[in-house]
């Protein structure tokens, strides 16, 4: 997806579905029962609306600045959004243009929508879009051969009839393709094998058309009697020479090889088009652009105009266009053919003569002024006037100068045009004058278009590469202004790169660069400047973060942080292994409680793994020890989560609010080990000291991992106590995560000692405070917690319903071990024991640890084996259990009653 010139990368297949299923709606609300019908087929959902609501969150969360283009009416979901390549294709098969069905056939990169053919929609979806597809490669190919196309069209056509071999189009395309390349038996051949096929298959005979052409090749008819003009799309009306084509026409009924001579810029090659379209006779064109030796110009020939290319060219007229740099040998073949033939005419355009016998040159120059205006003029939609007079002077009155200028009226007016006429209309003409730019490749063309620039303009340009997802101005000013560019240049120079289309604007205002113009510009930053300018930007990012704090107005604050997201995530990637990691391990610090509102711990712990050694003070150090601990609790690393606490505790001595941190981790990591009496003894001492310090957001959140902890001990009233006074501080204090976060653990309390309607009240509050903030990761939550009020109230099939959804949304590398457990809890109860068993698999692979995941799967084990028919082996592995239980303190009511209900 793209929004305002972003690319906006979807991971999950789920959400990309979604948003294909409404961007194909195009505007058009779709319902709740449709979409659930579209993503997941006729099955039975438990609740759909629910497991909608869940997906649409995600889907919010991951489309950022976007996140407002989705969203919800009393007819159902709408994203504002449109399928732009869909529209662009269909468009271009209702106009039939060969230009336009090039450029969206051009648009595909594979099978339609390949990676939604398992989503139920997207396989209909995607077999129409495959049909799109063959419709504008038919019309591609019947444009050429009404040009007079023939046999070189056959590979195409024959890999395509082999696709569709009841195409009766397609099929007498390629007979006539055959034909015309003097293969009347192959012809004749296809069409006979297409009759058999429709009528062994279908039952039918072929339609009158196929019978008509059949008969024409069989008694060889004129098939196509069209003079051949395979010529290029001119795209734009031609204005100003209409006498010099008239002229040119003329000139080539009575002598054999005109040469159009001029500058680049000056029209040659559309004049010589012109000249072909208005000529009776067959036209072959030859474009040496691409041909870089002497010897290539041949077989260039042929393939325009066949093997048997004398036969076809004689009483042609043959275009040769682009001659001047392989002039020698243009003009060596030029004078075989004109000696091999003899009618065939040759129309040459070159920026000098070929010098070959019997050859007229004729001059291209400028326009003439009043010619050179009104093609300004229709390019731009302005109206005669002084200015565009100056303007089109300022270019020379060259054609492709004029339409450059009339080009840039998309940011400026004519007479802002006009008053630069010193500085970038002349800078214009003289970077076009000695290149070939409508030739050049991509870099070519940026090559050019930065040479255009002065010395600010271009260190600007090269500098705001390092920009991930665009950037404001006080960014860039504070980014950019160093070394030759002052802070007063900048806001003036992002205005000038604008106007010539090297950056967007969008709202805001905030600028934006297309990726190739990015990469272009961070290739052209010089090595020290390199550096420089990314130390800039990180220090720009870590501003911004520090000038933020995500638990006051936590909506607000994540909104502006996840614009800048690109951009802080590239500056702490990029700042690994160079001088700047220790200021990149800071910003990870920093970045903490955005992450975990996010709750993208799987990135967060890839940024700390590569940042974790830089440079730092003990305090950042200590910091960003526990910070990469609890990620890595969190991913299901708990050996290294372990061993990162045990580094960062000797640098907390002393220091009670990093001592509180240390103490914090590691009663999570200990919860996750399935350690909960030495989780409550790290908790318990990490509250005394918040205590102690009156610290209340540490006091908080250490009473809620103890009342965790309690939870998984058994000591649910302990554990409720504990969380009712955490969420109390949190409503205090105004923090909406902590408190959205607390209120999904008081729920998974409540669950505990069954009392649903009590924690399906805590997590409808949790979700309208998640939903707000946009946290993903919290809105996976309430529906986990939702699945197991489903499973504890025996409602199975919605259990599993809902348990797979929160599945599908979580977070690529993040541990979902309990929530599989669970789902295979739910389908044991339901009978399906090979799918319980395939997922109890895939939670125990989840950590290689004894840890909390594995003995949650020790009853489920032990009630599948019983159900299978080990009774023996089932109370082996509940009695082990049973004592594992006993050693850890662990009383978990949702596994312990599993393992008592054997």
């Amino acid at each position: 997806m793209r929004f305002s010139d972003v690319t906006i990368t979807l991971d999950r297949p789920l959400e990309r579905a979604l948003a294909a299923r409404l961007a194909l709606a195009r505007g058009v609300a779709v319902s709740d029962e449709r979409l659930a019908r579209d993503l997941w087929g006729d099955v039975d959902l438990a609740r759909p609306r629910e497991r909608l609501r869940v997906l649409a969150s995600r889907l919010r969360a991951n489309l950022g600045e976007a996140a407002a283009a989705l969203s919800r009416t009393g007819a159902g979901y709408v994203l504002d959004a449109s399928p732009s390549d869909v529209v662009a294709a269909e468009q271009a098969l209702s106009d039939g243009s060969r230009e336009a069905i090039v450029a969206a056939l051009a648009l595909w990169r594979g099978d339609s929508l390949a990676d939604l053919r398992a989503v139920p929609f997207g396989f209909a979806e995607g077999e129409r879009l495959d049909a799109l597809r063959v419709d504008l490669r038919v019309a591609h190919l019947a444009v050429q051969q009404e040009a007079g196309a023939g046999i070189e069209l056959r590979a195409e056509l024959e890999e395509l009839v082999g696709e569709h071999p009841l195409h009766e189009r397609l099929s007498c395309m390629l007979a006539l393709a055959l034909y015309r390349g003097g293969r009347q038996a192959d012809a004749l051949a296809v069409l006979s094998r297409l009759r058999t096929r429709l009528s062994d298959e279908l039952g039918v005979d072929p339609a009158p058309e196929t019978l008509s052409m059949e008969l024409k090749i069989l008694r060889q008819e004129a098939l196509g009697g069209a003079p051949r003009r395979r010529l290029p799309e001119a795209g734009t009306t031609f204005l100003g020479r209409d006498a010099d084509r008239a002229a040119i026409a003329e000139r080539l009924s009575v002598t054999r090889l005109v040469t159009l001579t001029g500058v680049a810029g000056s029209g040659k090659t559309r004049l010589a088009l012109e000249v072909a379209r208005v000529v009776e006779r067959p036209v072959v064109w030859l474009d040496l652009t691409a041909v870089r030796a002497e010897d290539e110009i041949l077989p260039a020939l042929i393939a325009e105009a066949g093997e048997d290319y004398l036969a076809e060219l004689e009483g042609a007229l043959l275009v040769v266009d682009n001659a001047e740099h392989v002039l020698s040998a243009a003009s060596s073949v030029v004078s075989d053919l004109l000696s091999a033939t003899g009618k065939l005419s040759v129309l040459a355009t070159s920026q000098r003569p070929l010098l070959a016998e019997g050859e007229e040159v004729r001059h291209v120059g400028p326009l003439p002024p009043v010619a050179a205006s009104l093609l300004f003029c229709d390019r731009s939609g302005a109206e005669p006037s002084a200015d565009v007079d100056s303007i089109c002077a300022a270019v020379d009155h060259l054609p492709l100068g004029v339409e450059l200028a009339a080009g840039l009226t998309r940011t400026l007016s004519v007479q802002q045009l006009a008053g630069r006429l010193d500085d970038r209309l002349r800078l214009l003409v003289g970077g076009l004058r000695g290149s070939r730019q409508r030739h050049s490749s991509l870099r070519a063309a940026l090559d050019w278009s930065h040479e255009l620039l002065d010395d600010v303009q271009q260190a600007v340009l090269r500098r705001a590469g390092v920009f991930l997802g665009g950037w404001t101005l006080e960014a860039a000013e504070e980014v950019l202004a160093f070394d030759g560019v002052e802070v007063a240049d900048v806001a003036a120079t992002l205005t000038e790169l604008a106007d010539r289309n090297l950056i967007a604007v969008s709202e805001g205002p905030r600028f934006r660069m297309l990726e190739t113009v990015r990469h272009y510009a961070l290739d052209k930053l010089r090595e020290e400047e390199d550096e420089a300018v990314r130390a800039r930007h990180l220090g720009w990012c870590s501003g911004f973060v520090a000038a933020r704090d995500v638990r006051g107005d936590a909506a607000t604050v994540m909104g502006e942080l996840s614009a800048e997201w690109p951009n802080l995530l590239s500056a702490m990637e990029s700042a690994a292994g160079t001088p700047r990691a220790g200021a990149g391990l800071r910003l990870a610090v920093a970045m903490q409680d955005a992450w975990m509102v996010r709750g993208l711990v799987v990135q967060a712990a890839r940024v700390y793994e590569a940042l974790i050694d830089a440079p730092v003070p003990d305090d950042v150090r200590a910091l960003a020890l526990c910070n990469y601990g609890f990620f890595c609790t969190q991913i299901g690393r708990l050996s290294l989560a372990s061993s990162l606490l045990d580094r960062a505790a000797p640098l907390a001595e002393g220091d009670d609010q990093l001592t509180i941190r240390v103490l914090y981790y590691r009663a999570i990591t200990e919860i996750q080990r399935g350690r909960p009496a030495q989780a409550i003894s790290w908790a318990e001492r990490g509250y005394a000291v918040a205590e102690r310090i009156e610290h209340v957001t540490y006091v908080s959140a250490l009473g809620c991992v103890l009342a965790i902890a309690q939870m998984y001990a058994g000591d649910l009233d302990a554990s409720l106590r504990n969380h009712l006074a955490a969420n109390a501080i949190d409503r205090s204090l105004g923090d909406e995560h902590g408190l959205a976060r607390g209120l999904v653990n008081e729920s998974m309390t409540l669950l505990s000692g069954g009392d649903t309607a009590a924690a399906l009240a805590r997590a409808d509050e949790a979700e309208a405070l998640s939903d707000r903030l946009g946290d993903a990761i919290g809105a996976t939550h309430v529906g986990m917690i939702r699945a197991r009020a489903a499973l504890l109230d025996d409602r199975l099939d919605e259990a599993v319903d809902r348990l797979r959804t929160v599945l599908d949304d979580a977070e690529a590398g993040a541990d979902t071990g309990l929530l599989r457990v669970d789902l295979a809890w739910a389908l044991l109860r339901r009978g399906d024991l090979a799918e319980a068993r395939a997922e109890l698999a895939l939670a125990a692979s989840v950590s290689d640890e004894q840890d909390l995941t594995w003995l949650a799967v020790q009853p489920v084990t032990a009630a599948l084996v019983a159900q299978e028919g080990d009774l023996a082996r089932a109370g082996e592995v509940a009695a082990a259990a049973r004592a594992e239980f006993a050693a850890r303190g662990f009383g978990w009511p949702f596994t312990v009653d599993r393992l008592e209900a054997l």
